[in-house]
């Protein structure tokens, strides 16, 4: 006896009922042999010589959803950074421009980071990978005009891991430093590039305060006088205010740098500014503020003559 041939089913359900058994491998059941009958041999034979890769891709499809599905999570390209900027950093990545007040000089800055990746593990730990590079440039006054003197620029990649109050951040950096045109032909150039290898640590025990620290190693490079770097930096916040529809509030940094290139080099570099944001939670931010530095040149080129500067500053974080 036939599926079809029971009583009570109308034409319209007949012919629905032959649109099921045309489309799955099993089209009827035979109820007085107890067999399937009028099976579609042939599609039987594909699902069988593919069953695995079937299985497989549902295993893809559905796994992430079985392991963690709620508790852990992967962002690809986020939005921004997570670790924040260490803004007090005369070399951090930014995009800048510093007039000088004493001296007829301005320095350019531009830089990015390119987060790739982050892991948001059950551990309520983060984990996040990405790119970064900037350049820094220094003009100088001749004759009215402002003509390049020199520029360092940066390049590598990076880990970072935040957890609770604290974040840190471990870098393979390349830096070189190169004469800009001005000075070509007229000032001999140095050898002043290589890699290094750094660690930086922050603590941010309330949204007033943050502190971080930083270790660094060159593992290749000229000159050959330089091998280990460290720093301490500190930003202070004021508390924010709303001010025409933007995030408002004062901050003061200290950043306090020792290399030992020339048997030792101690840096200091301070700002004290204001902030804005369009939200508070957000990282990208707009900064003015007066700046002082003192210590040897930042430029790779100069390294060896002492700077001491005073300007007013223009930042834009990412």
């Amino acid at each position: 006896m036939n599926i079809k041939s029971w009583k009570g089913f109308s034409a319209e359900q007949t012919k629905r009922q032959e649109k099921l058994e045309n489309f799955w491998p099993i089209q009827r059941f035979n109820l007085n042999s107890g067999s399937l009958s009028g099976l579609n041999a042939s599609r039987f034979q594909v699902f069988g010589r593919h069953r695995f890769v079937i299985l497989g891709l549902i295993l893809i499809l559905f796994l992430p959803l079985l392991v963690h599905g709620d508790e852990e999570k992967w962002i690809f390209l986020p939005s921004a950074p997570l670790f924040q900027p260490v803004i007090g950093d005369p070399n951090d990545t930014t995009t800048s421009v510093i007039a000088y007040t004493n001296e007829s000089r301005f320095e350019g800055a531009f830089g990015a980071t390119a987060e790739i990746i982050r892991y948001l593990p059950v551990d309520q730990t983060q984990w996040a990978a990405g790119i970064f590079g900037c350049g820094h440039i220094l003009f100088d006054e001749v004759g009215g005009n402002y003509p390049m003197q020199v520029g360092n620029w940066f390049v590598g990649g990076y880990l970072s891991e935040s957890c609770g109050l604290f974040s840190n951040r471990f870098e393979y950096e390349h830096e070189s430093s190169h004469l800009g045109d001005s000075l070509q032909g007229i000032v001999p150039p140095i050898i002043y590039n290589g890699e290094n290898i750094n660690f930086t640590d922050a603590f941010q025990p309330c949204e007033y305060l943050r502190l971080t620290g930083q270790m660094g190693l060159w593992v290749s490079g000229l000159p050959e006088n330089k091998d280990f770097f460290e720093s301490l930096e500190g930003e202070i916040y004021t508390p924010g205010f709303v001010l025409g529809g933007t995030y408002t509030r004062g901050y003061a940094t200290a950043d306090f740098e020792w290399k030992d290139e020339l048997a030792g080099v101690f840096n200091k570099s301070f700002q004290l500014g204001v902030q804005w944001k369009f939200k508070k939670e957000e990282s990208r931010d707009l900064r003015v503020a007066l700046t002082y530095y003192e210590g040897n040149s930042e430029y790779g080129q100069f390294y060896m003559s002492h700077d001491e500067h005073v300007g007013i500053g223009v930042y834009f974080d990412p």
